[in-house]
């Protein structure tokens, strides 16, 4: 009985551990991790597990395949770090096994048609949107969002530590995207200056009281200034779609473009990533006609 009370805080301490990791899959990790709690499952099984109740329906809806594959990565991310602090981690044997485990859940196909029209913004409503919003902060992230194309998750977790040195004028950022995978953004260095002339960070770019901001605040927030500006509510992803079809528009690589939103799927964007990629000015979108007035 002792035994069994000793392996079972073990046990919980693993799940609370892997429930803090602070990442971009933290959000769904919760999801998962309560799963395996709410059914008393170990780990692995519980994975194959989740991996079929993500595929059924609840309280009438279904995940989209987009959806799915974005909580079996953040599921996939914590069987592999709790096997790593397993007694198996150095067992060649066992990891293939948990290996074959894994790759044996698919991921959902997703049908690469372009993005529904209603889901980006043209460019008059995007400079409407930034023009017109009058929440100062929600304005300035509105702004970053669709000048660089970023997840707002990405934007949220910037540190001060990620902001380079400024040359000709603009600021190399290092955005840390999906799975941890780094990728470098040029900012306009006047921006950066509004920035954290507007939010004064100590840790963070976008900080509020030595804190980062809520990810489904300014969300919402996000949405009510659409909602008040343009009649309708506006996602921080669809300020992602916006600024990527205007690059495109404007007769970027799409290549280049696809490898500066880092692609969440490796093998994609690895056949994705551009021999040339877009200029440090061209990354940062500008919404007059490409010569910015600032934001």
């Amino acid at each position: 009985m002792k035994d069994d009370a000793v392996q079972k805080s073990k046990w919980e301490a693993l799940l609370t551990e892997l429930e803090g990791i602070r990442d971009v899959y933290r959000l769904d990790v919760k999801q998962f991790i309560g799963f395996v709690r709410e059914k008393k499952l170990l780990i692995v099984d519980g994975f194959r597990k989740y991996a079929a109740w993500l595929e059924e329906e609840h309280d009438g809806k279904r995940y989209s395949p987009a959806t799915i594959n974005r909580k079996l990565a953040a599921a996939r991310s914590r069987v592999r770090y709790a096997f790593k602090r397993s007694a198996f981690a150095a067992d060649l044997r066992r990891k293939y096994q948990l290996e074959e485990i894994l790759k044996s859940v698919k991921l959902r196909k997703i049908d690469s048609l372009a993005v529904p029209p209603d889901k980006v913004l043209d460019i008059e409503e995007a400079r409407k949107l930034v023009g017109e919003t009058r929440d100062r902060t929600i304005k300035l992230m509105v702004t970053f969002l669709v000048r660089t194309g970023v997840r707002v998750s990405e934007m949220l977790s910037l540190k001060l530590t990620d902001l380079g040195t400024a040359k000709d004028g603009m600021v190399p950022l290092r955005i840390t995207g999906k799975g941890g995978r780094e990728r470098t953004l040029h900012v306009k260095k006047d921006f950066v200056e509004r920035l954290r002339k507007h939010f004064h960070g100590t840790t963070w770019l976008f900080e509020h009281r030595l804190r980062r901001y809520n990810r489904v605040s300014v969300t919402n927030r996000i949405k009510h200034e659409a909602l008040r500006t343009l009649g309708k509510e506006v996602s921080a992803q669809q300020l992602r779609h916006t600024w990527a079809v205007i690059q495109i528009k404007r007769g970027r690589s799409i290549n280049a473009v696809a490898a500066l939103l880092g692609h969440s799927n490796p093998g994609l964007t690895a056949r994705m990533y551009p021999k040339e990629g877009l200029k440090p000015e061209e990354a940062f979108l500008d919404l007059d006609n490409d010569t910015s007035k600032g934001a």
